[in-house]
């Protein structure tokens, strides 16, 4: 099954005004129609999916986290309810900083993948954030979270769920990080397909900009990429996108 390539902007707490954040959705938006193989989804802070849900037609909307009920007292989160109006198609769940900085443990993911299913929104799981985890653990560590995010989730559901290999070290937040080369990428990428099947995206994330994009674009095991800095810049995100674009291309 042909799968297009995704690339999926995490602007986490940025930019500090709307009409910043405006700016670079429009000249994303104004771009994307010249995406043949990829598609691109950008996930801004949650204040500003009401205000993005008028203007975006060729790019998709994703939430940088969700709650797994539809209300009740959960101070400051979102419920799926809510997102669901303002043209919200995916949601980043188990990112490494909600892991490590805020406490999320593999079993809240798995019931917000639940509820994301049930209301669908396309769960884009982060796999790998373990503090102090070195490359010679990834393969465990990701076993590990797979196994526990994704109970109770039938198998033919799996297709409906992205994937990233998200180590810790690679994060350009993280101390000494280090982005993992393509060839690591890939093999954990494949790694991960063992358990999710073939049909399921899985991408790499884990400081991807425009100077390294092509070592994971060259290896059509990686399905896409989920970017944290560099999707603030619209330049540097459209590089990555475009080597995505050519690399798939040059494949046919």
């Amino acid at each position: 099954m042909y799968k297009k390539k995704l690339i999926v902007a995490n602007w986490k707490m940025n930019p500090q005004t709307l009409s910043e954040a405006r700016r670079i959705l429009m000249i994303l938006e104004h771009r994307a129609p010249l995406m043949n193989k990829s598609e691109a989804v950008i996930c801004p802070p949650a204040l500003y999916l009401p205000a993005f849900s008028h203007y975006v037609h060729s790019v998709k909307l994703g939430a940088q986290n969700m709650h797994w009920e539809e209300a009740g007292a959960f101070t400051g989160e979102s419920s799926p309810t809510m997102l669901k109006p303002f043209n919200v198609n995916f949601a980043i769940l188990g990112h490494s900083e909600r892991r490590l900085g805020l406490g999320e443990t593999d079993q809240m993911v798995n019931v917000k993948v639940r509820s994301a299913l049930r209301h669908k929104i396309i769960p884009i799981v982060c796999l790998g954030a373990v503090a102090k985890a070195k490359k010679t653990d990834m393969k465990k560590i990701v076993a590990k979270q797979f196994r526990a995010t994704m109970k109770g989730i039938e198998k033919n559901e799996l297709h409906k769920i992205v994937f990233v290999y998200e180590p810790t070290w690679a994060i350009s937040t993280s101390l000494h990080s280090k982005p993992a080369d393509g060839e690591h990428a890939r093999e954990l990428i494949m790694y991960i397909h063992k358990f999710a099947g073939p049909n399921c995206r899985v991408l790499y994330g884990g400081t991807v900009n425009k100077h390294n994009a092509r070592e994971y674009a060259q290896y059509s095991e990686i399905d896409g990429a989920l970017v944290g800095a560099a999707s603030l810049d619209p330049n540097n995100f459209w590089e990555i996108i475009k080597e995505f674009e050519r690399e798939s291309i040059h494949r046919g």
